[in-house]
């Protein structure tokens, strides 16, 4: 497991222990540790929340930048992000990224990476997908893009698996 599913699976992982374990009276925590990292947690009116950041360089000389949260309501809703940045002395950087959320009313959830090379090139993608809890329609959605343009695809279904029209 890479550096930033493990950082994702922290943040989660966070959020779900802060949310049974910090009292329900609003608290807040946090710190630096003078050396690129930072982390706050806190909790009010049953909501609780986590965060981190840490910035390292590499052994190129290079920097790193991986940040992550997580959260969860009082409501039963749920979230958390990850995302990891490099970038190299020559200039070329890689990212990903990623949320998942769910409550009453849905979840959804997106996983993305981008690639700048030294040359100046670039591309990416997106893959997301979004349920409506009330009618079981979900959306599974890709992008693609390069410097020379982008490409999108939507697929959405019913709560049957039957492909429907996408709302506008």
């Amino acid at each position: 497991m890479n550096g930033f599913a493990k950082f994702g699976m922290f943040a989660a992982t966070a959020g779900m222990i802060m949310a049974s374990v910090v009292p329900a009276e609003a608290q807040r925590v946090g710190g630096r540790n003078g050396k690129g990292t930072a982390a706050a947690a806190g909790s009010a009116g049953g909501n609780t929340w986590a965060r981190g950041r840490a910035t390292t360089t590499n052994a190129n000389g290079g920097k790193t930048v991986t940040s992550g949260g997580a959260f969860k309501g009082a409501n039963g809703a749920q979230g958390a992000r990850a995302s990891q940045t490099v970038v190299n002395p020559d200039g070329s950087a890689t990212s990903q990224s990623g949320f998942a959320a769910s409550g009453a009313r849905g979840s959804a959830s997106s996983t993305g990476s981008a690639t700048r090379n030294a040359d100046g090139t670039y591309n990416g993608s997106r893959s997301s997908t979004a349920t409506n809890a009330a009618t079981g329609n979900s959306l599974n959605a890709s992008t693609t893009y390069d410097q020379n343009g982008a490409a999108r695809t939507a697929t959405c279904t019913d709560a049957n698996g039957a492909t429907i029209a996408c709302p506008r």
